[in-house]
């Protein structure tokens, strides 16, 4: 098969503007391209940067440069941008921005016929445009959404594009669009909104290198932790969404005797007025709460071995990546029962799923998994099922079945 990738960004090194977004989508965008180009021919396209063509860990991104956006401009694209604009109106800096991305898909609409699916990233204006695009030229195509981001107050989304989240569930039900998901959770929750019945939804997890790496560093003497202290990896850039701050104040319920040893390295970017870096600098708890910030994605697993368990307290949460990455390293999980994420990842013998959000009750959970003794090898045996492999194997198939049905 031949397969076109389009998504709003990856995270990866091999171009500058690749880094710019350094994000769990970003890296695990590359990832699935990266795994299905090991047995079929994957391009990539990113409407929003401007590339040299190039061959990336087994996949080719498509080139974009200003004369390639100039000579590929449609009219098509653009009354569709017009028309995306009059229904989900943005503000002018934004609107034009959108109307640049669909120009920008002109350039592989003029390809598309090559392909044999045309695979689409995330619900955006890139969503609608090459959805418009692929119906134009009869070219079959599916749609992943590695989260939902219309159904939560922290998310930081436009009021608009919302709407569009939304309204665009409702059409890839009554148009019998294939769309997959990255947990059974964010699926029924897309269901139960539109009101309808969807029978081309379906859910295909996210992959992990299940694979160890050698310890090659030692992050506990890095950061001066001792031996006997309990430490707790939280992995992620800091936002409201994560939650980090629900952990930070918790941290402060744990009784007299489990909280001078317990540690949590909070592993992500952070900015200096985020509301975690305050709480923790203006109660002088840098020696427990422990700002890691951003690390690059190979070092990540040295964390991991430092650790003796992950936790996760996000508002909202498609997967939950860094839960089976912990899993890999044998290191159980604290997080809540009711992410979406949870429902597919949670084993009684590897995390502790807290039932309500309230601080005492993770406190008690925290507690709970420092006093507890896991076995690290069946935590570690569980994560293969989350391979890079058993992912890649689910999108192929999914692939075979749309072009068979179209």
């Amino acid at each position: 098969m031949k397969i076109l990738f389009v998504t709003p960004y990856i995270t990866s090194s091999c171009h500058p503007i690749f880094l710019r977004n350094q994000t769990g989508f970003g890296y695990m965008v590359h990832d699935i391209a990266q795994y299905v180009a090991q047995t079929d021919n994957v391009d990539l396209f990113v409407p929003m940067a401007f590339t040299p063509d190039m061959d990336v860990d087994g996949f080719h991104v498509v080139g974009r440069s200003k004369w390639e956006l100039l000579k590929n401009l449609k009219l098509n694209n653009l009354i569709d941008g017009l028309k995306f604009n009059l229904k989900y109106p943005q503000s002018l800096k934004d609107s034009l921005r959108t109307l640049y991305i669909f120009a920008s898909i002109g350039q592989i609409e003029r390809m598309l016929n090559q392909y044999d699916i045309v695979h689409i990233h995330g619900c955006s204006a890139i969503t609608d445009a090459v959805i418009k695009a692929c119906q134009r030229k009869n070219i079959p195509f599916v749609i992943t959404l590695h989260g939902l981001n219309s159904f939560e107050k922290a998310t930081k989304l436009h009021e608009s594009l919302c709407r569009y989240e939304r309204d665009f569930l409702k059409e890839a039900v009554a148009n019998h669009y294939f769309v997959s998901f990255i947990s059974t959770g964010n699926k029924i929750t897309a269901e139960v909104s539109t009101g309808m019945k969807a029978d081309r939804f379906s859910v295909i997890y996210n992959g992990c290198n299940v694979q160890r790496k050698p310890m090659t560093e030692d992050i506990r003497k890095e950061y001066g932790i001792a031996l006997g202290d309990f430490v707790f990896a939280f992995v992620g850039n800091v936002s409201v969404n994560k939650n980090q701050i629900q952990v930070a104040r918790t941290w402060g319920l744990l009784s007299d005797d489990l909280r001078p040893k317990c540690k949590v390295l909070f592993v992500g970017k952070y900015k200096d007025d985020d509301e975690l870096v305050q709480y923790i600098r203006d109660n002088h708890l840098e020696n427990n709460l422990i700002l890691c910030g951003m690390q690059p994605k190979d070092r990540v697993p040295a964390f991991y071995q430092a650790c003796d368990a992950t936790i996760l307290t996000s508002i909202t949460e498609g997967f939950g990546l860094s839960i089976i990455e912990g899993f890999v390293y044998g290191k159980p999980n604290v997080t809540f029962a009711d992410l979406p994420a949870t429902r597919d990842l949670f084993d009684e013998k590897a995390m502790v799923a807290v039932r309500n959000r309230i601080d005492t009750s993770l406190a008690n959970a925290m507690a709970s998994v420092i006093t507890t003794s896991f076995d690290d090898t069946y935590i570690t045996s569980y994560a293969q099922r989350f391979s890079f492999d058993h992912m890649k194997e689910k999108y192929r198939e999914l692939y075979k079945t749309i072009i068979q049905e179209l």
